[in-house]
């Protein structure tokens, strides 16, 4: 299946159109947060850009179902969390492969529908037999614990690259966690997010993340999450700093944090560089990838600028066999039967390189090559 081409009808008073998931975050001008929240999330974004891999947030509901579900969740710390770190954020455990599918989103308000084809997505437990050796001693299991009102934040664990992070953190409120929107399709796409008028927000400074919320771990006042992120980070910083922006003014230009949680990292988790016949290269480690995109993938200076005109990513092992990270089709430039997104988060930065955030783990001693669209790349 190829990406759908728009197809506009009329649709309980208003247009339809068919695209796929990755055209529909490249839309622009429908269905925007307001100019506070966007000043907000800028604050965290610096110089990322968002991806282009899943649908915006702003007024789309499921149709047929259009509700939020608002959940919380506990602390958990022991040597055997370090396990199920690793088995939730990069193994199957409680997930489930998912084939490519449609949605239709509609906004109220507009009364604009939209069939949004999703891609597959699948889950493995490759590699997690090496978890200990691959990033054991790169990862933090020292509980934070911050207040927020009357909702507690957890981090629980925390691993980093140099280039990508994981975190994993709980929130817990009695009755749920107010302002917090999750669910299937946004675990698909671009993870939970606060809504306008949530009590508070958090986000990673300097990072741009997509936030998986655990649907089977979590129960009614206990939320298990997921945070997958592109860092922009300081050679020589030890850690993210968390902002959490709580009671702001109405009337404030600019956010300002109300508070702060520093997440230390022990160490960063080991590189190797791939090149490709004209010097470009990738950093890739067991959890992520770093794509410069600017040379030897025949794009020019625009190009290389939206992650749109990378379509294919893959690691092959010495085996034979290949991890699809991502493909997506291109009129005239690349077909594909489905659409495949196997990351946590993928995010271009403005000076042309595209961060792959794995969601499985990759064994570094099998890796043979890395192929981007067309360009090989092999070990320097």
């Amino acid at each position: 299946m190829g990406r759908s081409m728009i197809e506009k009808t009329n649709i309980m008073g208003g247009t339809e159109f068919s695209v796929s998931v990755e055209e529909f975050d490249r839309l622009t001008g429908e269905h925007e947060f307001s100019e506070k929240y966007k000043t907000k999330k800028d604050e965290m974004l610096k110089r990322y850009r968002r991806s282009v891999l899943a649908p915006s947030r702003g007024g789309w509901v499921k149709a047929a179902a259009a509700f939020l579900l608002i959940l919380t969740m506990p602390v958990l710390v022991s040597k055997a969390a370090g396990s199920e770190f690793f088995y939730r954020v990069w193994g199957a455990l409680g997930k489930e492969n998912i084939e490519s599918h449609e949605e239709v989103l509609y906004d109220e308000e507009k009364g604009t529908s939209c069939t949004v084809t999703y891609p597959k997505r699948e889950y493995t437990n490759d590699a997690l037999d090496k978890a200990e050796e691959l990033i054991g001693n790169s990862a933090s299991f020292v509980p934070l614990v911050k207040e927020i009102g009357d909702t507690r934040l957890t981090v629980l664990a925390a691993a980093y690259d140099g280039d990508a992070a994981v975190v994993e953190f709980t929130l817990e409120r009695e009755g749920g966690v107010e302002g917090f929107c999750y669910g299937q399709l946004d675990n698909e796409s671009k993870g939970a997010w606060f809504a306008e008028d949530a009590p508070f927000r958090f986000f990673f400074a300097d990072c741009g993340e997509s936030i998986y919320v655990d649907l089977e771990k979590s129960t009614e006042n206990i939320l298990y999450c997921y945070d997958y992120m592109v860092v922009d980070l300081e050679d020589q910083a030890q850690g993210l700093t968390l902002e959490i922006y709580q009671d702001q003014d109405e009337d404030e230009d600019v956010a300002v944090p109300t508070d702060t949680l520093f997440v230390p990292f022990p160490n960063k988790i080991g590189k190797k560089e791939y090149v490709n016949g004209d010097g470009g290269n990738i950093s890739l480690s067991p959890i992520a990838m770093n794509v410069d995109v600017n040379t030897g993938l025949g794009l020019d200076s625009l190009q290389a600028y939206d992650p749109w005109n990378v379509y294919y990513a893959a690691i092959k092992y010495v085996d034979g066999t290949s991890f699809v990270v991502h493909e997506h089709a291109i009129d005239g430039i690349h077909s594909c039967e489905v659409e495949i997104e196997n990351t946590g988060y993928t995010c271009g930065s403005e000076d042309g390189h595209l961060v792959f955030v794995f969601n499985r783990l990759v064994d570094m001693g099998k890796v043979e090559s890395v192929i981007v669209n067309e360009t090989v790349y092999t070990l320097k």
